[in-house]
């Protein structure tokens, strides 16, 4: 992966010394780390000595053909996640479809404007990075994605609206009606939150997954309103659909607490709290965390679903510890 200074390392792979001229001289002044190869057997055995980020593979190669190459980097778990952008000469289809059938993550015609391969590195190395560290059943950004997108508009100072979202009785539900029926829910929930941001937010906003029912979303105080009101809207619309009609009728299941008493707990709610830097400062996202955390316990305790915005002057506790989780918010 990246070398000790930080630098983006790029495996150029092309026989054609031209080509990989135009690529290391349009990379190179822009703080990527560029090599080179020309075989297909010379590629397999670069990728273990160097490690890069990525690769722009031709698809013409002697040897083995970027497509075999492509395949195999694929099909091993050690190079499974290595993005391949391949290059070729040939427009037909069934060439750039015989690319993607192999892995491929993004195809460049020859001849090709160095300024969109660069486009096309960035972003492709933009969405592998997220996906390293996402939900494996939401497939959202994950807890360092989200740690690091909080810290990012904080350092940068830009207006924020961070809101944190979990589930009320989730656990009551999961174990009566079992991890699928569970899954499920968690599922419905991630897509009922980006339903709400994708209409009443920006392209810009974030969200992410930490785990279980706990959810993130990011956006601007000028939206955050109509996003939660949203939220709450589509579960508690849809939430009895995942609830069989016994208890639908009842209003609630019956299951033990996690102290082993049993008790009646209501049907699923869901809980938002927000915090924003309109009032307050921030210089770590575990400040941000913790706020959300302590208003949480307060909006637990009210009936329903519902939404909180701190709105508390001042900064957060001083005290920033390890580890710490994101979680709800209050008024």
């Amino acid at each position: 992966m990246t070398d000790d200074s930080g630098t983006t390392k790029i495996l150029v792979v092309d026989d054609d010394p031209a080509t990989r001229d135009i690529i290391r001289l349009s990379l190179c002044p822009l703080g990527y780390h560029v090599s080179e190869a020309t075989t297909g057997t010379e590629v397999l055995e670069k990728v273990i000595i160097e490690n890069p980020d990525i690769i722009v593979l031709d698809v013409m190669l002697p040897e083995k053909s970027g497509l075999e190459v492509c395949q195999y980097l694929k099909e091993s778990s050690i190079t499974a996640h290595l993005p391949i952008i391949m290059l070729t000469a040939k427009q037909d289809l069934a060439d750039k479809l015989a690319g993607l059938d192999t892995g491929a993550d993004d195809y460049v015609i020859k001849p090709f404007d160095p300024l969109e391969l660069e486009a096309r590195i960035k972003a492709l190395l933009r969405k592998t990075r997220r996906d390293l560290h996402a939900n494996p059943l939401t497939h959202l950004p994950g807890s360092i994605s989200i740690e690091k997108e909080i810290q990012r508009v904080i350092d940068e100072a830009e207006p924020f609206a961070a809101i944190f979202i979990d589930l009320d009785n989730f656990k009551a539900y999961n174990d009566n009606y079992g991890y699928a029926a569970g899954n499920r829910i968690i599922t419905f929930t991630a897509h009922t939150i980006m339903a709400a941001v994708k209409r009443y937010g920006s392209p810009q906003d974030f969200i992410g997954h930490i785990g279980g029912d706990d959810f993130v979303s990011l956006t601007t105080p000028e939206y955050v309103d109509r996003i939660c009101q949203e939220i709450i809207r589509i579960f508690d619309q849809l939430i009895h659909l995942h609830y069989r009609e016994d208890d639908l009728n009842k209003g609630y299941i019956v299951n033990e607490d996690r102290r082993g008493v049993i008790k009646k707990f209501p049907l699923m709610t869901i809980t938002l709290v927000v915090i924003t830097n309109e009032e307050s400062t921030f210089d770590h996202h575990l400040q941000v965390s913790e706020k959300a955390a302590e208003l949480k316990r307060h909006v637990k305790m009210l009936h329903g679903s519902n939404y909180r915005k701190d709105r508390r002057r001042g900064n957060t506790a001083p005290t920033v510890h390890k580890g710490g989780s994101n979680k709800k918010d209050e008024t």
